[in-house]
């Protein structure tokens, strides 16, 4: 208790660095609850867009429906394929008549013996569609098979790009939180260079010494992981409606509570972590002068 409240005096004694400390810290928090969020939430996207029907095989005019079932049936045997759906002749039909229900002209010239019935297959992953559409291709009954690759494709670099980005970000102000924290804690206890002697002197240890510095920089960085928490709840709520909308169907919601609950126990535990490691390491070095 004596070690917390020299701590908790010492924070009091230099509010400019200790603000300049803890504000530092909270961006740092801050952009880290973000990019775990956007990190799983981008998985969770990815995920369902991987799962949605991408492969389209057109089955030729002439083959019959037979030729359809087996094929249906063919493909839902393979372990890379999570779902197969078969659109009939009189079901493209309905399809084209509803897309184009505004132009009376394109529906009279269409009928159902022009529209070739299909096989829609969803993957397992993105690295399965490949195989899908060679298996397709494959078929005799096939007429053509259309892969929407792109899509995928440039939601997986974009999610990478976003990822790489969040990623340096958070270590460079990791380190700059670090460095931060070691400088911080290296002035204090070079500012009592005469009191550390006079402790080392009577038979005080280094563990008595170090742990109102180490004290200091836990309180510091704690308070920075739960303002930074805050702040990015807060932000979470007032763009829920937002996101609701745009992800509907995509992402469950409400998000479950316990999910913030491992973000704040995870950031505090990382803010912890950060202003032991920073603290002790300053103090170990400052103490080898």
């Amino acid at each position: 208790m004596k070690a917390l409240n020299s701590a908790l005096v010492a924070i009091r004694r230099s509010p400019y660095q200790s603000i300049l400390t803890i504000f530092i810290l909270t961006i740092t928090f801050f952009i880290a609850y973000c990019f775990s969020m956007l990190s799983i939430g981008s998985e969770r996207i990815l995920s369902f867009f991987e799962t949605q029907p991408q492969v389209i095989a057109f089955l030729k005019l002439e083959a019959k429906s037979e030729d359809l079932d087996k094929i249906s049936q063919r493909m839902k045997e393979k372990s890379y394929v999570t779902g197969v759906k078969i659109v009939t002749q009189k079901e493209a039909l309905a399809i084209y008549q509803k897309e184009n229900q505004n132009d009376p002209l394109l529906l009279e010239l269409v009928t159902e013996e022009i529209l070739p019935a299909s096989v829609e297959v969803a993957a397992a992953d993105a690295k399965s569609l490949d195989a899908i559409k060679n298996d397709l291709k494959a078929e005799t009954s096939v007429e053509d098979v259309v892969l929407q690759e792109d899509v995928v494709g440039n939601l997986i670099r974009w999610t990478n790009a976003m990822r790489l980005v969040g990623l340096f970000l958070l270590i460079t102000l990791t380190v700059t939180s670090f460095l931060m924290i070691m400088t911080t804690i290296s002035m204090k206890v070079s500012a009592k260079r005469k009191n550390i002697q006079v402790m080392k002197f009577i038979g005080a240890g280094n563990g008595y010494i170090n742990r109102p510095f180490i004290l200091e920089a836990i309180v510091t960085s704690s308070i920075s992981s739960v303002l930074a928490f805050a702040v990015y709840y807060s932000a979470i709520l007032y763009i829920n409606p937002w996101i609701k909308n745009f992800l509907v169907g995509i992402i469950d919601f409400p998000i479950p509570w316990q999910f913030f609950a491992y973000q704040f126990a995870a950031g505090l535990g990382l803010a912890i972590f950060l202003g032991i490691l920073a603290s002790y390491s300053a103090v170990s070095r400052m103490l080898k002068r």
